[in-house]
């Protein structure tokens, strides 16, 4: 049975899950796969071994040199999941300097390149008045991308700015104000007859 390979990505960081063995021939196809990564640009890895039944000193070799490769690189390279059966040959045949963890998910939590700050995150919800705070594992939810997003006041790219409301109108000053139509003069149209019989009233 070959090596198998699964690839994800959270984040900046690159999830490679292993499954079947890793001997000479797996390790050749896991350091193809690891090097295409890199040359996407990858630099942070989980490697996850829980899917893995064999490993021989030539694949944690493999594994040792890419470790080593990344770290030169500023990137990071944590492992997580190895099987019961193959810790005692993970652990001679690998550098201590690989922090190893029990599962994928704790290798993965508050991974300083996975995108979102649990700790700011935790606090952004608070501030904005969230009874719900974001799970300290520090997945992204809804709730966690709007409070990330008000403690920047920069909407996140690809999404529209927020219109603001439409300004009242300004009041005009009192010398400003449209002169109105002079209510027209009863007595206009009377002639000097009509004024003297209204003054002299009738006869």
């Amino acid at each position: 049975m070959a090596i198998e390979l699964a690839c994800g990505q959270q984040g900046q960081v690159h999830i490679v899950a292993l499954g079947g063995r890793l001997d000479a021939d797996g390790a050749v196809d896991l350091e193809l796969g690891l090097q295409e990564l890199e040359a996407q640009g990858g630099q942070h890895f989980v490697i996850d071994a829980a899917g893995l039944i064999y490993a021989s000193s030539a694949g944690l070799k493999s594994l040792a040199a890419f470790a080593s490769r990344v770290a030169r690189a500023k990137g990071s390279v944590r492992l997580g999941g190895i099987p019961p059966a193959l810790q005692a040959v993970f652990k001679q045949g690998l550098p201590q300097q690989i922090p190893t963890y029990p599962n994928r998910a704790a290798a993965l939590v508050a991974h300083p390149a996975i995108g979102l700050d649990p700790a700011l995150v935790q606090v952004a919800t608070r501030l904005i008045g969230a009874d719900v705070i974001v799970p300290s594992g520090g997945e992204a939810t809804a709730l966690g991308e709007e409070a990330a997003r008000l403690l920047d006041a920069k909407p996140p790219p690809g999404q529209p700015e927020v219109p603001k409301p439409p300004r009242a109108p300004t009041p005009l000053p009192p010398s400003r104000e449209p002169e109105r139509d002079a209510e027209p003069d009863p007595g206009a149209d009377e002639g000097l007859g009509g004024k003297l019989r209204r003054l002299l009233g009738p006869k």
